[in-house]
């Protein structure tokens, strides 16, 4: 074992991506915008590991360490050279690096950040332009809705981050993951749809409960469960063991369209929004007329 793999993470000795020979992760040894996007779907989960770095002061600031790393305008030779003697493995993220150069600047880039929220997280038509970028309560209520994102789908997370900021590359997106550039986009209105669900708390003003419950199991739940295992979660979370998939399903398409009839009022995103996002939001969602759950 090289001096480098003293003390290696488990993740990383599981690893593909460990290069047991030079002792460093390949990813964060060539750290290109590609191979930073990808490090983020890798087992050491590198949100988890900033949000422990930064505990002591909170999610926005590791939510925009987050964004400081995946920003691509950071040169991969630069980010190589700022290593110094920091481990070029899962260690990385614990230590004095990300403080020294991702969060110094958390506090400039989230006023930054701030306009670009405020489309998505109006309170109204016309209200997103009068919003002050800075507003706290606006800021909170953003950083919650993202931090409930990223609890749902880290991956969806990072894109809704590159969208925010003007610079979502399906392409580039694909590349990392191994995706086509459509089920990539899909995968970003998704994180979209699931923003602006949690920043308007839209789960809990959705009727019937069953519609809601439905709804939740299937789009809102961690590791995006398929309709059978939303199926089951549903049955337990309402006490019906006899639910029929089919029951579920409508069930489901019923939530989800109430949903998108919450986002059109005008207290939400309004319906000029949602005039552009619709057809894109009902394609993910699988609710179209003809459309199965699956």
């Amino acid at each position: 074992m090289v001096p480098a793999a003293v003390g290696l993470p488990p993740c990383c000795a599981e690893c593909a991506e460990y290069d047991r020979d030079d002792g460093v992760c390949r990813l964060l040894a060539e750290p290109s915008a590609d191979n930073r996007r990808r490090l983020l779907t890798m087992p050491c989960d590198v949100q988890r590991l900033l949000g422990h770095r930064f505990r002591g002061h909170g999610p926005d600031l590791a939510r925009d360490a987050l964004l400081a790393w995946l920003d691509p305008a950071w040169d991969a030779d630069d980010i190589s050279l700022s290593y110094g003697r920091a481990p070029r493995d899962a260690r990385l993220w614990l230590g004095s690096w990300p403080y020294l150069y991702l969060g110094r600047t958390a506090v400039r880039r989230a006023q930054r950040e701030g306009e670009r929220l405020r489309p998505l997280a109006s309170e109204g038509p016309g209200e997103a332009a009068e919003a002050a970028p800075t507003d706290p309560a606006l800021a909170l209520r953003m950083s919650r809705a993202l931090e409930k994102v990223r609890r749902v789908d880290a991956t969806g997370y990072a894109m809704l981050l590159d969208f925010l900021r003007d610079r979502f590359d399906a392409q580039a997106w694909a590349g990392a993951l191994g995706s086509a550039p459509a089920s990539v986009t899909d995968r970003k209105y998704l994180a979209i749809y699931r923003y602006a669900v949690y920043f308007h708390d839209l789960l809990e003003v959705v009727a019937p409960r069953e519609a809601s419950v439905a709804l939740a199991t299937r789009r809102f739940a961690p590791g995006d469960p398929g309709e059978h295992a939303a199926l089951a979660a549903t049955r337990v979370a309402l006490h019906a063991p006899d639910l029929t998939l089919a029951t579920w399903r409508q069930l489901y398409r019923d939530g989800a369209s109430r949903s998108l009839a919450l986002l059109a009022a005008p207290d939400a995103l309004g319906p000029e929004a949602m005039t552009d996002l619709e057809t894109a939001l009902r394609r993910v969602l699988r609710i179209d007329v003809n459309s199965a759950a699956r």
